[in-house]
């Protein structure tokens, strides 16, 4: 899969959401809690998720990626739980 550079993807379930950084108002330099923030009502929307929320309560984690300028976010494993 080709990545474009200067989007954030979102990991739910099995499914990938792809937002770019001009549609959230953010960019690779933005904070985590901007990055959610702006997330929020997108996700809210789109699958009915409060992901700033949970990323308060540390369910969720952001990694950047310096050769692409992409950001990925994704659920925290579980240990134990499959």
């Amino acid at each position: 899969m080709r990545e474009t550079p200067g989007e954030i993807t979102v990991t739910l379930e099995s499914e990938e959401r792809k937002y770019p950084y001009d549609q959230l108002g953010v960019g690779y330099a933005s904070t985590d809690q901007e990055i959610m923030a702006a997330l929020d009502p997108m996700l809210l929307e789109d699958v009915g998720m409060n992901i700033a929320q949970e990323f308060s309560r540390g369910n969720w984690t952001i990694k950047r990626v310096d050769s692409s300028q992409n950001i990925y976010v994704f659920p925290k494993s579980t240990a134990g739980v499959e």
